[in-house]
């Protein structure tokens, strides 16, 4: 059985997380978490010591959990493109459909850059080093052709995360982010097919 303790963080978090993302950060009261989550105030600020603190833990959460799920996306047997659309997805479309979806968005990343930046720093890290293993592995495979685009495992994921993060901005919706993310997988990938693979695909048509 889930200790008390735990259950109502985890209260705590989801509610915070609709709270904020209904009404933004600074409109959000204790009270109104309090309430939401079906506790005491006495009881929230035994979780945690104010507003800024649940942000926090709720950052460092989903970060957590976006970055593990897109760890888990990039292995299995799928063709490279797909592993790194899937990968994609999972560690950034939530966070998309918070930053553009909600009308509290901008407040929302201004906060999260004011007092989280640690967290999708960490979580880019944590991206990166799973790229850089997939590339390697996908090179030693003869899936991708990496000396001949000069690019090191560790290089190419850093190219294709930041590729990854100009598909980002004002605008954006989160249909438009998945169509994007899904032709650039494709391109990349395509670019760094070796010659004999890559001449086989123009002949099939690929």
């Amino acid at each position: 059985m889930p200790r008390p303790a735990v259950v109502t963080r985890e209260r705590i978090l989801s509610a915070a997380f609709d709270r904020f993302a209904r009404y933004g950060f600074r409109r959000t009261s204790m009270a109104d978490i309090a309430g939401a989550a079906g506790i005491s105030r006495a009881a929230l600020y035994l979780q945690f010591r104010n507003k800024a603190a649940i942000f926090r833990a709720l950052s460092a959460e989903l970060h957590d959990a976006a970055a593990g799920a897109a760890e888990t996306a990039l292995t299995g047997a799928a063709p490279l493109a797909e592993r790194l659309c899937a990968a994609v997805e999972a560690k950034s479309l939530r966070f998309v459909e918070i930053a553009y979806g909600s009308p509290h968005g901008s407040e929302l990343l201004d906060e999260s850059n004011r007092l989280c930046g640690d967290h999708p720093a960490g979580a880019e890290q944590r991206f990166r080093a799973a790229l850089t293993r997939v590339f390697r592995r996908a090179a030693a495979a003869g899936e991708v052709d990496l000396a001949s685009a000069g690019l090191t495992p560790a290089a190419a994921a850093e190219l294709f995360t930041r590729s990854v993060s100009g598909l980002k901005g004002p605008g954006i919706t989160v249909d438009a982010y998945r169509a994007h993310v899904a032709a650039l997988a494709q391109v990349f990938t395509a670019g760094l097919r070796p010659a004999r693979s890559a001449r086989a695909a123009r002949r099939r048509g690929d």
